[in-house]
């Protein structure tokens, strides 16, 4: 995700979050510090540590964590020292591991990953779409990205494939594959039989991307012509084209 729509997700009040994560670790390392300043056994000692912890500052930050925006946990990750943001990674709930390993910049997203095991990170990527796991597949080890793709449905190989293709900056990289397409110069019978397939349509479904045999885009089809219109009707000689004409290569 770029900076500029990294802000939006950002709530005004990240920095009061911030401080309450910064507060809430710091009580946790004060009693930390007085517990093993106890005269007592190292078993004592440890197990004092995770009764007393446990149960009151880390509790407390894990419920703080699991109020927050993914935008604004990756804002705190950032924000901390390494020791901290581990810390505070551990706690995250392991479901929310993905939507927040695409929103830490490049830096922090390495050290998150290299604490976590091969299955850990497999988990993290398959709660991702596809065009969010072409932006994540970078950063993750080879036997990782093997075992996520063998997950995937032939059609989403084909759009990470397509996904990774693309070089960072370009428009290819930005779509966002949930969105329908289809081809110029096939009919509406054609394009019915194929919305027919799904079981239910990406949301905020109300046109599809038409494209030509090269995946340029030429311009978009409302779904309400597809009802209208006799089905032996060429999409091309009803789709809208006053519309930007972006090829996947150009630069968004």
């Amino acid at each position: 995700m770029t900076d500029t729509n990294r802000e939006h997700h950002y709530t005004e009040n990240v920095q009061t979050h911030l401080k309450q994560v910064e507060s809430l670790l710091h009580k946790h390392a004060l009693l930390e510090e007085v517990v093993h300043r106890q005269e007592l056994p190292r078993e004592d000692r440890h197990a004092l540590i995770d009764t007393l912890l446990h149960k009151q500052h880390l509790a407390e930050l894990r419920r703080k964590l699991d109020g927050l925006h993914p935008a604004d946990i990756a804002y705190i990750l950032e924000a901390l020292p390494i020791e901290q943001r581990l810390l505070v990674w551990d706690l995250v709930k392991s479901e929310r591991d993905g939507e927040i390993l695409i929103e830490v910049s490049d830096a922090v997203r390495e050290s998150l990953i290299a604490t976590m095991n091969r299955e850990e990170l497999r988990a993290a990527a398959e709660q991702l779409d596809t065009d969010e796991l072409a932006d994540l597949a970078p950063d993750l080890p080879q036997n990782v990205m093997r075992d996520v793709f063998k997950s995937l449905s032939i059609d989403e190989r084909e759009q990470l494939r397509a996904a990774m293709s693309y070089s960072e900056d370009s428009v290819g990289a930005l779509m966002d594959f949930s969105m329908i397409h289809v081809r110029e110069d096939i009919t509406l019978e054609v394009v019915s039989r194929y919305l027919r397939r799904f079981d239910e349509l990406p949301d905020h479904t109300d046109q599809v991307f038409v494209v030509d045999r090269d995946d340029h885009f030429k311009g978009v089809l409302p779904i309400n012509l597809i009802v209208v219109n006799e089905p032996e009707v060429n999409v091309g000689s009803l789709m809208l084209t006053d519309t930007i004409q972006l090829h996947p290569e150009e630069k968004a």
